[in-house]
């Protein structure tokens, strides 16, 4: 249950911050663009992280 919540959180952030980074700053700011996919991108491995460990908890049970 955790390790879902964990996965949903951090999947649902980094598609907020494409959203709301990514789109409207990526224009006019390269900087804060990269930065942008720089975060998108850490929410998404800690996500699939989390759902590998959700998977192998699941399993070991």
């Amino acid at each position: 249950m955790l390790f879902g919540t964990l996965t949903l959180m951090c999947w649902m952030g980094a598609g907020l911050v494409a959203v709301v980074l990514g789109t409207s700053y990526a224009v006019r700011n390269k900087e804060m663009g990269r930065g942008s996919e720089v975060v998108t991108l850490a929410l998404t491995a800690t996500g699939l992280v989390s759902a590998l460990a959700m998977v192998a908890a699941i399993a070991l049970l």
